[in-house]
């Protein structure tokens, strides 16, 4: 609980310090972070000197106020909550409220019907969440333990005559079992012609002697995130394209972590890899950004896109996770997780990367 105090605590302060007005907090992850609340409908009003106000309908309150820290106010209502939050604001002398990027548009126009003014927020709550605390971490590393483990279990369904659904479905069973809330996003499994689709649904293909199979996926334990990736063979695989390109995607990968430490630019890690591979003829097939951060949610800030423009910090954890897809024959992708340290970077990840039989 102290820890929720101390973010609401810094969240106020910065709201003081730049804007003097309230801030209303929305989002689930958000929510999550700075109160401890996880179920999927609340609305967080932290002012700048009084206690933030938790308003909530009734199916909820209960588990509020098991949840959320008795600093915070919660306050139970029915009907519109937009009708709700303006009595609150204007009882409290606000008719200006800072609103989170992702508010619905709907609710921005209904708050603007009651006589509340929505401003855009920084992403102040964002940026906080980009360093995870000793706390975080451990979390997400028992996520991944959880996923690995996991993943031990289904190794030997990679045969001839599986289907990538049933992969599937089995390493979320699995990941359930031993002790994960779910599957911290929708499991990836991908087998030959198919793992050219970066984000490839799982369906019926069945698995063939010399396919590889992409899978991505990753465990939520206590709120937290992991997101592996690994290209798996289904007996002995032969094809000359996947075994010269197999290993330049362990390489892109040993480039990026070493080039990880406080203070580098996301922009310039992804730069390099490209380079790499461009070099190696592989660059036209590499189609998404480098890495991203995880935590709370899949995908977090940092990007490690060629666009961005972040600095990497201690205390970040970050996905690499390079690729490259080539239309009618394959893809082949490695992801692993990081945190970010002052003179390197310490890798998370501990499944083994060249599986066999590659």
């Amino acid at each position: 609980m102290k820890i929720y105090r101390q973010r609401l605590k810094k969240i106020s302060n910065i709201i003081e310090k730049e804007e003097a007005l309230p801030l209303l907090v929305v989002s689930g992850s958000n929510l999550f972070y700075l109160t401890g609340f996880s179920g999927s409908s609340g609305f967080l009003v932290i002012f700048p000197q009084s206690p933030p106000v938790f308003l909530c309908d009734g199916r909820y309150s209960t588990q509020a106020r098991q949840e959320i820290i008795q600093e915070v106010v919660i306050q139970e209502f029915s009907g519109q909550v937009s009708l709700a939050l303006s009595q609150l604001l204007h009882q409290s002398g606000f008719s200006d409220i800072l609103v989170e990027e992702g508010l619905p548009l709907k609710f921005f126009f209904k708050l603007k019907e009651k006589g509340i003014n929505p401003k855009m927020a920084p992403p102040w709550i964002e940026n906080l969440r980009q360093i995870k605390e000793q706390m975080e971490l451990e979390k997400i590393k028992k996520a991944i333990r959880l996923s690995e483990e996991a993943f031990t279990k289904v190794r030997p369904l990679f045969r001839p005559g599986v289907t990538e659904r049933d992969i599937a479905i089995e390493i979320d069973y699995q990941v359930k079992i031993l002790g994960a809330e779910e599957s911290a996003f929708p499991t990836i499994v991908a087998a030959g012609e198919n793992s050219a689709l970066p984000h490839a649904q799982p369906r019926g293909r069945a698995l063939k002697e010399g396919d590889w199979v992409i899978i991505d996926w990753g465990a939520r334990f206590e709120g937290y995130c992991a997101d592996i990736t690994r290209t798996v063979p289904v007996g002995k695989v032969t094809d000359q394209w996947f075994k010269d390109s197999f290993p330049l995607i362990l390489e892109a990968q040993r480039l990026a972590q070493n080039q990880l430490k406080e203070g580098v630019t996301t922009r310039e890690v992804d730069k390099m890899v490209r380079q790499f591979l461009d070099k190696n003829g592989l660059g036209q097939y590499f189609s998404h950004a480098l890495g991203h951060g995880i935590g709370i949610q899949i995908h977090e800030e940092p990007s490690l896109s060629s666009i961005s423009e972040e600095i990497l910090k201690e205390g970040m954890v970050i996905t690499i996770e390079p690729g490259v897809y080539l239309p009618g024959k394959g893809g082949i992708r490695v992801e692993n997780d990081l945190v970010v340290e002052k003179e390197g970077c310490t890798l998370l990840t501990r499944l083994e990367e060249k599986l066999e039989n590659l």
